[in-house]
C-alpha cells in the first residue's frame, strides 16, 4: 500500500515539475522578446539622439565674443530674437486661450467622457493577445 503512495506522489512531483517548467520556459521566452524588443527601441532612440544632435552642431547659435562687433548689428539680432519670442509667446497664448474657451464652455465634461467610451469601445472590440 505504501508503494502506491509513494508512486502517486512521486508522479505527483513530476507533474507539478513539468507544469513549474512550462511556465518558467514560456516566462524566459517572452522575457527575451522583451529584451529583444528593447534593445530595438534603445537602438532607434540612440539614432535619433544622433541625429538631434547632429542637426543642433549644424544650428548651433553663434557664441563668439561680441565686444567689438557693430552695435547696430548687435541690437538688429537682439530684435530679431525678441521679434521670434514674441511670435512663440503669442502662438502659446492663442493655444492657452482655446483650451480655456473649451473649458469655459462646460461641454469638455461630455466631450471627456465621450472620448472616454470610444476608448472603451476600441479596446472591447480589439482582440486580446496571446503570448
Amino acid at each position: 500500500m505504501w508503494g502506491w503512495i509513494w508512486a502517486g506522489l512521486v508522479v505527483a512531483t513530476l507533474v507539478g515539475a513539468f507544469f513549474l517548467g512550462r511556465h518558467l520556459w514560456r516566462a524566459g521566452v517572452r522575457a527575451l522578446r522583451e529584451a529583444t524588443r528593447a534593445g530595438e527601441v534603445l537602438g532607434s532612440a540612440a539614432d535619433r539622439i544622433s541625429a538631434a544632435v547632429a542637426e543642433a552642431e549644424a544650428h548651433r547659435a553663434d557664441t563668439s565674443p561680441t565686444l567689438f562687433d557693430d552695435p547696430v548689428v548687435l541690437r538688429e539680432r537682439v530684435a530679431r530674437r525678441r521679434r521670434l519670442k514674441a511670435e512663440r509667446s503669442a502662438a502659446r497664448r492663442e493655444r492657452q486661450a482655446a483650451t480655456w474657451r473649451r473649458w469655459g464652455t462646460g461641454s469638455w465634461v461630455a466631450a471627456r467622457t465621450a472620448d472616454k467610451a470610444s476608448h472603451a469601445a476600441l479596446r472591447s472590440r480589439t482582440p486580446a493577445r496571446r503570448s
